[in-house]
């Protein structure tokens, strides 16, 4: 769905929508639900809403997929992409970073919807805070129970170290 912004009124647009929303390209889309309003000042748009979506996620320690509630409000500037100057370096103000840039006069409402569900999903998404993960030698979900790996041993060249580590915990210094 793009949206044209001559087809901005002067006071706004409103709109509530559900989108498909596909994070993962492998993954079948989430429907997000969304509540919108644009408003238009010449050719500058600001995007302002609420979304809400329940995101198909990986945990980062089991790998197993579990499903991440979103719920985020967010408030976006954008501004043609010609005003963009075409110069090899160019440093960003402050300002510019709050910015998005539209292009052939029209916005990508599912695009912008999108980098929002991006941005309130966790770097590592964890399907919970006690999550054990997964054991490094067999690989078994340890949330499920432990595994029968035993436990690593020191390695040899490294003995000397865990004296001298057995030494400073009896003087009371670690």
């Amino acid at each position: 769905m793009r949206l044209s912004i001559f087809d901005i009124p002067d006071d706004g647009l409103q709109q509530e929508l559900v989108l498909p929303i596909a994070i993962n390209d492998s993954a079948k889309p989430d429907m997000a639900h969304v509540f919108l309003k644009v408003f238009r000042f010449g050719k500058k748009i600001l995007v302002e809403g609420t979304l809400k979506i329940s995101v198909s996620l990986n945990c980062s320690r089991c790998l197993r997929e579990f499903s991440y509630p979103a719920d985020t409000a967010f408030r976006e500037e954008y501004k043609p992409a010609e005003e963009i100057k075409e110069e090899d370096d160019q440093e960003l103000t402050e300002q510019e970073l709050d910015l998005g840039y539209y292009s052939n006069d029209e916005l990508d409402i599912p695009e912008i919807i999108k980098e929002q569900v991006i941005l309130s999903i966790p770097m590592k998404p964890l399907c919970n805070t006690d999550c054990q993960g997964i054991c490094p030698k067999c690989g078994k979900d340890l949330n499920d129970g432990t595994c029968g790996c035993k436990e690593e041993e020191t390695d040899q060249r490294l003995a000397p170290l865990s004296k001298l580590k057995e030494l400073m915990k009896d003087r009371g210094t670690s």
